[in-house]
């Protein structure tokens, strides 16, 4: 039997008639091996007319292609059901970029320059959880638990306004509104507005700031520096202006500065000029040279 008469045979059948279009019946067709030496319309009987036969007949075999793109489909089916239950949202920054993000539950999150943020919006409200590198301000709605995972301690906070900084080994949190619990390891701390939870060599300590709201200028563009090693500073340097900078002196000494992101050379000046320190910008290089001895 040929190709097409074996196709106007399987039409011609009552039971595929029923069937929802003649495609799905020629491609159940094409997934059938007619052994050599048989004709198919004797196949194609038996196994239409499975049911009334007394002996099944065996000769029937899936294609080894359909075998293999079923497995391809059971596999992807398989990845997308893991890629799915374990799927994570993802907000980061550059250097010299800052952005805003609302969470699932209404949360404002605003993350500084090279930072991240990582939750699930499976059920998010819920299980208010998501994980910090790096700095960013949080408004928090109000609810039920909020955690913040970060690599240098964990912060847990009701409806609250609160700052979080945490890069290589500095951590920081100042609370602007409502009240946080702050932990480092086996350390805790609770802060309330005004007040600040800093890890230092001393361990978790809680520190009183006056000026509490310089914490969170950087989001107008200013960044405050009160007693900071100039290897932080010029760390932020870079972070802000999307720089390399290279300083051979002495990066433990601290200094108390502000300055803008809006100009390079005037940022430089700020926190240079105190320290006697000179300056060379090469592109997106700065050479930091000392101007007199330290």
């Amino acid at each position: 039997m040929r190709r097409n008469d074996s196709e106007k045979y399987i039409l011609s059948r009552k039971e595929f008639r029923e069937m929802n279009s003649e495609e799905k019946i020629l491609k159940i067709a094409k997934g059938f091996y007619t052994p050599p030496g048989k004709p198919e319309e004797e196949i194609l009987n038996a196994i239409l007319n499975k049911s009334e036969e007394k002996k099944p007949v065996k000769i029937v075999r899936i294609n080894r292609y359909f075998q293999a793109a079923a497995a391809t489909v059971l596999l992807l089916l398989g990845i997308y059901t893991v890629t799915t239950v374990f799927a994570k949202n993802t907000a980061h920054t550059s250097f010299a970029e800052q952005t805003q993000i609302q969470l699932p539950d209404g949360t404002n999150v605003v993350l500084n320059a090279d930072s991240k943020i990582v939750w699930s919006d499976k059920n998010f409200t819920e299980k208010r959880e998501l994980k910090l590198k790096g700095e960013a301000y949080f408004d928090v709605e109000k609810g039920n638990r909020f955690l913040i995972k970060t690599p240098n301690g964990n912060i847990e906070i009701l409806g609250t306004q609160l700052n979080i900084f945490s890069r290589g080994q500095e951590f920081w949190v100042s609370c602007i509104e409502g009240k946080v619990k702050v932990t480092s390891g086996s350390e805790e701390q609770i802060i309330t507005p005004g007040e600040m939870a800093e890890l230092t060599s001393n361990g978790l300590q809680k520190i009183t700031k006056n000026n509490i709201n310089k914490t969170i200028s950087w989001q107008e563009g200013i960044f405050y520096f009160e007693d900071k090693p100039l290897v932080s500073i010029f760390a932020a340097l870079e972070r802000q202006f999307n720089v390399s900078l290279n300083y051979e002196g002495n990066k433990n000494r601290s200094i108390t500065v502000a300055f803008s992101n809006k100009s390079l050379q005037e940022a430089l000046d700020v926190v240079c000029i105190p320290m006697g320190l000179k300056y060379e910008i090469n592109n997106k290089r700065v050479n930091i040279l000392s101007e007199k001895p330290e």
